[in-house]
């Protein structure tokens, strides 16, 4: 018994019944009950939660069971409600906020957006949409791990070139992990394979001839462009649903902002700050951005 005494555990017990017996007495509640009410959509609540879980419907006991729990998760929440045990939470202010902003997004997937609101929101963000360029072309590799000068050698090479066609040529050069020869690639996995600047240097150059020397992660390369697809928009049947994805996106935004709006007007911000701890422009700073709010 007297090591159980000596159990910070049952301390912490015995101060948080003495807290609640104190929080009965100041609150006269000697007498007092109130209602939980648990009707239909409660019951049918818990049942789809479960079968969303386990993939079947709850047996008798085991729906008693969580009736049982649903009700004593009530009961708590509402005495931790009274004691104002969910003030300055920051995970209970996480998840109010968070219901707020999900309320305000059903108000903006009430209306399915029309044709020609899509449309028109692409011609606002076409870039937004823009195809990357695509190249296909024979590569020759001088490696940086490999050379002293790897610039110098391409060029002394591609010097010997003249009109030599690509298919006699592959293998020259030093080895790399990727292939002689990249089809219909798009400058996506080029900047992934090769870095930015290599596919960034293929805009400039022409095909069917042997250009070069073009730098990559790797080092320099001499390319033989045979195909150069430049950026373009592409049709919007074929994009249609990443556009509506997209506007529900951005009008759940908005709308979002709209109501933040609305409900910030009824508040008036102070900031009492430590003039030793904060500067007084940030100070400012922080009031002006906040008034713009208004």
């Amino acid at each position: 018994m007297k090591n159980v005494l000596k159990e910070p555990l049952f301390h912490f017990v015995l101060i948080g019944i003495a807290l609640f017996v104190l929080y009965g007495w100041v609150s006269d509640r000697r007498d007092s009950q109130e209602t939980i009410y648990f009707d239909d959509y409660d019951m049918n609540n818990l049942i789809a939660s479960w079968e969303m879980q386990w993939k079947r419907l709850p047996t008798d006991e085991e729906l008693k069971s969580l009736v049982q729990q649903n009700i004593r998760q009530e009961v708590f929440y509402q005495e931790a409600l009274k004691m104002n045990l969910d003030h300055n939470d920051e995970i209970i202010k996480r998840r109010l906020a968070q219901k707020m902003n999900f309320l305000s997004n059903d108000l903006a997937t009430l209306k399915e957006p029309t044709e020609d609101e899509l449309r028109k929101y692409y011609e606002n963000n076409r870039e937004k949409y823009l195809l990357s360029p695509i190249y296909s072309f024979y590569q020759i590799s001088f490696r940086s791990d490999s050379r002293n000068n790897p610039q110098a050698d391409a060029k002394k090479y591609l010097e010997t070139l003249d009109d030599k066609g690509p298919e006699k040529l592959k293998d020259q050069g030093d080895k790399l992990p990727f292939p002689y020869y990249f089809e219909s690639t798009d400058r996506h996995e080029l900047d992934r394979q090769l870095g930015m600047d290599f596919a960034r240097s293929l805009e400039g150059l022409d095909t069917d001839t042997w250009t070069g020397p073009v730098r990559s992660g790797f080092g320099w390369h001499l390319v033989y462009l045979t195909e150069k697809v430049p950026t373009r928009a592409p049709e919007f049947e074929s994009i249609v649903n990443e556009l509506k994805r997209d506007f529900e996106y951005e009008n759940q935004r908005r709308i979002n902002d709209q109501v933040y709006s609305e409900l910030r007007r009824s508040y008036e911000i102070e900031f009492d700050l430590d003039p030793e701890k904060f500067d007084e422009a940030f100070v400012e700073y922080l009031k002006s951005k906040d008034g713009s709010n208004d």
